[in-house]
């Protein structure tokens, strides 16, 4: 009787342990949209947890064997948080990973990374592209939608019941405009495209604004860049700088807050114009001739709209080229241009839709076209040639034309004068006939 409630007592004690467990397991929970992607698709995720402390951007991490840059954002909406990113075009297995964020378990609290596993598959069905996957509209707003073949889809916005028809074109993004002037109050909605739901949270009064928490809107894309390069051999990568709210920043100047002994080049280092939802890749190349470790910052700043945003940047200086190590921030850099589905226009082209960076270089994802400008250019440079050339001809006629006139009168003159003399009827003459 004695051994039989011991082994109920056992029982029960076991069975109260694997729910603490189970509790404290789940303490954290992320559910994805899917569990396998298409590449370049979006994902959209909710993260439940009772964080110490609000997640931020560096808490975020994606991995496929390293860490990847992905374009992402992170919105805490009452108890839950939104999460959206722009998937790379590598099929393959990734991790979505929480780390360095303090939680509340069953037991108390917890640091330990938080990982969810997904994948991404390519298959026959069209791939849709949605940026930003979730919207907070203070005002008239658009999303940015792309294919991976052309498609017609129908885009509806719940709030207004307004629908749009759209024409997508192969990989070739498009803007699609809403407006939310007629909406007076808070109002949680969605844009329906296809299979995707996107959130859109309207502010039309600001004391409402407590109910979310947003990230910085304007920021690098990775915010860090760590490397190991050799002495005196360029390193040359490219970041983003991204705009993900709803307003254009302009007149962004780029600095180098970087020690002395870098050599620093930024291209652009001035940016007129960075439209809302939008991104600009920047091109970096640092070059040292002395050994060490430097770390310093690129800066960002709108003297327009007093904005700045800083990029982080810690280089190593080594003559050992064992020691070299440094992952590309641009993840399409790893594809070709025709895994992309797009194609490298020719020196005379420009692109009429986004580019890439791939291994075979800047990668057009639209159509490439004649370059008009260059074109025009060229066509208005040689018609002034022609008509310096054509000025040219007839100043040089007209002056030979003189020439000549004044050479047949001299000549007409002297002939005219010879034979009055000979004749008798002019001067008298003096001297040999050689002298006239």
């Amino acid at each position: 009787m004695k051994k039989g409630r011991i082994n109920l007592v056992l029982i029960l004690s076991l069975f109260l342990l694997s729910i603490l467990l189970i509790s404290s397991a789940s303490a954290v929970e992320i559910n994805l949209s899917k569990e396998s992607y298409q590449p370049g698709e979006t994902l959209q995720a909710e993260i439940y947890g009772n964080f110490i402390e609000p997640l931020q951007l560096e808490n975020i991490y994606f991995y496929r064997e390293r860490s990847l840059p992905l374009i992402y954002d992170i919105l805490k909406l009452k108890d839950k948080y939104l999460l959206y990113a722009l998937l790379p075009y590598k099929e393959g297995n990734y991790t979505l990973k929480i780390k360095d964020a303090e939680y509340t378990t069953e037991e108390g609290s917890s640091t330990e990374d938080i990982i969810k596993e997904f994948k991404i598959e390519k298959t026959n069905e069209t791939t849709i592209t949605i940026n930003p996957g979730f919207v907070v509209a203070r005002n008239d707003f658009f999303i940015k939608v792309k294919a991976n073949n052309n498609l017609d889809v129908e885009i509806e916005f719940e709030a207004t019941g307004e629908t749009k028809s759209v024409n997508l074109i192969q990989n070739t993004e498009k803007k699609v405009y809403f407006s939310v002037s007629d909406i007076g109050n808070y109002t949680e909605s969605r844009i329906k495209i296809a299979d995707y739901k996107i959130p859109v949270f309207i502010f039309p009064e600001k004391s409402e604004e407590e109910i979310i928490k947003e990230t910085e809107s304007f920021r690098f894309n990775p915010l860090e860049v760590r490397a190991t390069i050799l002495k005196e051999q360029e390193f040359s990568f490219t970041v983003d700088l991204i705009n993900l709210g709803d307003t254009n920043i302009s007149g962004i100047e780029l600095s180098s807050e970087l020690p002395e002994e870098l050599d620093v080049e930024i291209q652009p280092d001035f940016i007129s114009l960075l439209e809302a939802r939008d991104e600009k890749t920047l091109e970096l190349r640092i070059i040292s001739e002395d050994t060490g470790d430097y770390s310093g910052k690129i800066v960002a700043f709108s003297k327009d709209l007093d904005l700045s945003t800083e990029l982080f940047i810690d280089i190593d200086i080594t003559e050992n080229k064992s020691e070299v190590k440094y992952e590309s921030p641009s993840y399409t850099e790893e594809l070709s241009c025709s895994e992309l589905g797009g194609k490298i226009c020719a020196v005379n082209e420009v692109c009429d839709g986004s580019t890439e960076f791939t291994k075979d270089g800047l990668c057009c994802l639209g159509n490439c076209a004649s370059e008009e400008k260059s074109s025009s250019s060229w066509i208005y440079g040689l018609i002034i040639i022609v008509v310096v050339l054509a000025a040219l001809g007839i100043l040089f006629y007209f002056m030979r034309k003189r020439q000549r006139l004044n050479i047949d009168d001299f000549l007409k003159k002297r002939e005219t004068r010879f034979e009055e003399r000979m004749s008798g009827r002019g001067e008298e003459v003096r001297g040999s006939l050689t002298k006239v």
